[in-house]
């Protein structure tokens, strides 16, 4: 009888188990902790399902499990607003964003992701000449729309409200080439590569990065070490990170393990 009664409740509300983890991480961040029963009633899952996303979600450091249930972790926190980002880190994100630019040649193809970083290289590439740029942040957008001749290319979808973004999920990229794509992320480590806090988000930028001909990552000290929800991809998969002066030594080490994976480090500005 309880078995009949939960695979009728799991049949009731289906939601994708990724997605559902998202909620349940989503969930135990702004109550701070939770229990499997009212998890269970949430999503119409048996106790099992929940208990087993509970052990996906700590394994992945992104909570911590308590008897019955589990409490946020405070090492991973929700995507933080971009307004909130943009103070954080500024000198390194510069350094790194002025590394970066050395990357672009005049009349490459390159993409530009969502981030206060790449708004930063953003603003490092107005020496350049004959760039076409795919962007998917309003922001960047703007700024190169109103001080660059360069030729912009803005992908379309729904914007995320408060992030500045567009959510380009389910709808098709054009059938273009990209020489260099740039992105950032909210945590990095060798295990995980990286990672932000939100699926939808990490799947677009993985879905943009596969057009690419070399990926490159700008990733402040900050976020080294940091694992969060969503993997956007592997080292593997990343041709180039930069990283600022303040780095561990012993995490680009670490990072450098993957051999096809090179780690630059950007030489701090002056103060």
């Amino acid at each position: 009888m309880v078995a009949d009664e939960e695979k009728r409740n799991e049949e009731k509300r289906p939601v994708f188990a990724e997605e559902r983890k998202r909620q349940i991480l989503e969930i135990i961040h702004k109550n701070k902790k939770i229990v499997v029963p009212e998890l269970c009633t949430c999503f119409g899952v048996s106790a099992s399902t929940i208990r087993n996303d509970l052990r996906d979600l700590k394994d992945a450091n992104l909570i911590t499990r308590t008897h019955g249930g589990a409490i946020s972790n405070s090492k991973v926190s929700l995507e933080p607003l971009p307004e909130d980002k943009q103070s954080h880190m500024y000198l390194q994100k510069a350094a790194i964003a002025r590394q970066a630019a050395d990357l672009v040649d005049n009349g490459d193809v390159i993409a530009l992701c969502t981030g206060t970083s790449v708004m930063e290289l953003a603003r490092s590439l107005l020496g350049k000449k004959k760039l076409t740029v795919v962007v998917n942040d309003i922001r960047i957008a703007g700024f190169l729309e109103q001080e660059s001749d360069f030729t912009l290319l803005m992908l379309g979808g729904i914007i995320r409200r408060g992030f500045h973004y567009v959510n380009i999920h389910g709808t098709p990229l054009p059938n273009i080439n990209i020489d260099k794509a740039f992105f950032s992320c909210n945590g990095l480590n060798a295990a995980m590569g990286a990672t932000v806090p939100d699926f939808n988000l990490a799947a677009d930028t993985a879905e943009l990065l596969s057009l690419a001909s070399d990926v490159i990552l700008l990733c402040d000290s900050s976020k080294i070490g940091t694992v969060t929800f969503a993997q956007i991809a592997p080292l593997e998969k990343i041709d180039v990170v930069i990283v600022d002066s303040n780095t561990d030594p012993r995490d680009i080490q670490d990072l450098r393990i993957c051999d096809n994976c090179q780690v630059i480090v950007a030489p701090a500005l002056p103060v």
